[in-house]
């Protein structure tokens, strides 16, 4: 009977999900997904052991579609859209291979002291005094193989000019991987940037040649120009100002800063779309309205297409301007993408556009989809597209009695969507949930989108006829409100928003489910809430470790008898910080280290037992005999059940998380393959 039954239901649900497929072909959704997957391909790639051939890459992507062709002709059509997707992974591996072979540098290996004579390529203010430079090493006393860039620390000296020559003393150091496992890897990013070593100088660089003239020269002089006529009002907020305008962040208040991510409007300090469409919009609208005075002109010739152009124009300015960041260029491809929608009639803002966005950033900087960045904005646009086409379709009739009450309904709509969207990378990534984001922004995006940033596009435009004074007025008094908020909305969330780390799977499946839910317009989108669902489930699921060691050894915590963390007192502010933010523990790194420690050594507390950083030979058997854990700068042979992380296993695997499991110990570590990549470096381990 059962299967008389199946038979009998198995056509007419073969047949819905015939229809429902053949709906989202109809409408072009499935392709979509194509970027999605060319992400897939981006992280396998970098999952691996060893970089894979690139022909190999390039050979798998064109008989993938080779493949998606022969069998659309066929009577195996249905493998043609498994080709593609393969064909997308495969794109999308592809892409960041290419981009190490042409991007990659040679990594510096070991802690060198040199001098260099280099091009000045970037200059970055720091807030608390001092600049940070890259430079394009010209000639070096470095042994071994020299990277492409430098980046280095200068502490006093006049500031330098972006294309000068410069002569230095400098110390190097090799770049650092993850402090824990599933960390943040900063050498793969620098890596990707043509940044080999990292240190700083022995006094200020001394000039040789001055910067010739060039594209790169003169816009940092712009830049530059710039950000001095607005810190030059001394107002509170002028260097809020300044990373608004120009992008440079350094010369903000580390405590605005913190306040602006805990109030939940650290979105603000990314400039993205929200300050490309005031900026370009600004201008759209204005060259517009000014056209549209012309009755010959507005009546005869396509003025909106003309300031969409202009619009466009001032877009490309603002990039050059603000540095460019992923953000940046993410939100100026969406823009220019809008304006050939508008000069051939077609809708702006649709899912279309952000996948056409999303394929053009994985071409141009393939190893972005790896950061938070990418990953949040992105999820923040699908979501509010996906939600307004769902609102759109209900064909609902908006009135405008109150445009007022209908402004603000929109603004909390949209700040809740974006805030849920992009909350399970921002857990993943900092370990931090804004749980007063909403309110935080519904006080102060009014102020920043409809005054702050309006004034501030007019600054900049009247800024060669020094004209400026006024409008930079109003947005320094706007900006000064929107930190007294943003500090107060900060101050009531105090540690509320302290989540602690969740696991990748967690992220990766809410993340999933976000863009099937949005994506997808059949019925079985609701499968996206399943994912959804499914991530939040194993968040609770996740094992915190009971000890953490840094790859250099050094950075230590240890889960003691009430459950908190302890530190090493040779832990460094970042790696405890990490650890503590991870654990989701609020202390300072200085009250979580302990110091117990006396000439033999230093012990931390476990919740059985205790874990020794023994510092004399002696001291070091004594521990293997008595302690639970024992972490040495040398290679030690313990013949003890003790878990052992010494110098050859921190040199093969970096960074190490153990978690006990009844008798046995439970390991995760940062580089399971050992240090196999061209970013990844052993770590130096200092012998104490």
């Amino acid at each position: 009977m059962s299967l008389t039954l199946s038979a009998a239901v198995r056509p007419p649900i073969a047949s819905w999900l015939g229809a429902q497929l053949a709906r989202e072909i109809d409408h072009g959704r499935l392709v979509f997904f194509l970027p999605g997957l060319a992400v897939v391909g981006v992280f396998a790639w970098a999952a691996l052991p060893a970089d894979p051939p690139l022909l190999w890459l390039a050979l798998s992507v064109v008989g993938l579609l080779v493949l998606r062709v022969l069998a659309a002709r066929s009577s195996l059509a249905a493998l043609a859209p498994v080709a593609l997707a393969l064909a997308a992974v495969a794109a999308g591996a592809l892409a960041i291979g290419a981009q190490s072979r042409l991007s990659g540098t040679a990594m510096l290996q070991r802690s060198q002291t040199a001098t260099i004579t280099g091009r000045v390529v970037a200059v970055e203010p720091r807030a608390g005094g001092g600049t940070r430079i890259v430079l394009a090493p010209l000639a070096t006393s470095l042994t071994g193989a020299v990277p492409r860039r430098l980046r280095l620390a200068v502490r006093s000296g006049p500031p330098l000019a972006v294309g000068a020559v410069v002569e230095t003393r400098a110390r190097l150091f090799p770049v650092p991987g993850p402090s824990m496992p599933g960390g943040y890897d900063p050498g793969r990013r620098l890596y990707f940037d043509g940044i080999g070593a990292t240190g700083f100088t022995y006094g200020p660089p001394q000039v040789v040649e001055p910067p010739s003239g060039g594209p790169a020269a003169w816009l940092a002089r712009v830049r530059h120009s710039i950000a001095e006529t607005i810190l030059a009002r001394g107002v509170p907020s002028a260097p809020f100002a300044v990373a608004l305008l120009v992008g440079e962040r350094g010369f903000m208040d580390p405590a605005d800063v913190e306040a602006l991510r805990v109030s939940g409007l650290g979105h603000i300090l990314a400039i993205s779309g929200l300050h490309m469409a005031l900026f370009a919009g600004a201008v759209f609208a204005s060259v517009r309205f000014a056209l549209a005075l012309v009755p010959h002109l507005a009546l005869r010739w396509p003025i909106k297409k003309w300031a969409a152009i202009a619009g466009i124009l001032a877009a490309t300015a603002y990039l050059a301007l603000s540095g460019a960041s992923v953000a940046t260029v993410r939100a100026y491809v969406m823009l220019l993408i809008g304006v050939v929608a508008i000069l051939a009639d077609r809708p702006v803002l649709t899912m279309r556009t952000v996948a056409i966005a999303a394929t053009a950033l994985i071409a141009i900087d393939p190893v972005s989809v790896m950061e938070p960045g990418f990953q949040m904005s992105f999820l923040a646009v699908i979501a509010l597209i996906g939600a307004y086409e769902w609102w759109a379709s209900r064909r609902v009739e908006t009135r405008r009695r109150w445009p007022v009450a209908a402004f603000v309904i929109g603004l909390a709509a949209t700040s809740l969507i974006a805030g849920l969207a992009t909350t399970p990378m921002g857990l993943y990534h900092f370990h931090r949930l804004a749980p007063l984001g909403l309110v935080a922004n519904l006080l102060v995006m009014p102020i920043f989108t409809l005054i702050a940033m309006p004034a501030g596009v007019l600054a900049l435009f009247v800024m060669p006829f020094g004209l400026e004074g006024v409008p930079l007025a109003v947005m320094g008094g706007s900006l000064d409100v929107v930190l007294v908020l943003a500090h107060r909305v900060a101050q009531w969330t105090g540690s509320a928003g302290t989540f602690g780390a969740i696991p990748a799977a967690s992220a990766g499946l809410a993340a999933s489910g976000l863009v099937v839910l949005s994506v997808l317009i059949a019925p079985w989108r609701l499968a996206g809430a399943g994912l959804i669902a499914l991530g939040l489930v194993l968040v609770p699921l996740r094992a915190p470790p009971d000890v953490l060691v840094a790859g250099d050894g050094r950075s230590i915590a240890a889960r003691g008898p009430q459950g908190r963390l302890a530190l090493a007192p040779t832990t460094s502010e970042f790696a405890g910080s990490m650890a503590l933010r991870a654990d989701g523990d609020t202390r300072p790194v200085k009250e979580a280290r302990r110091k117990m420690c006396d000439g033999g050594g230093c012990t931390l507390p476990l919740s059985a037992g205790f874990l020794a950083l023994p510092a004399t030979p002696s001291a070091a058997r004594e521990d293997c005999r008595r302690a639970a854990v024992v972490v040495s700068p040398d290679n030690l042979a313990c013949n003890s059940p003790a878990l052992v992380i010494d110098r050859a296993f921190l040199k093969r695997h970096g960074s190490v998380a153990a978690r006990r499991e009844g008798a046995k110990w439970s390991l995760v570590v940062a580089r399971p393959y050992g240090f196999t990549r061209p970013w990844q470096v052993a770590p130096e381990i200092e012998r104490r």
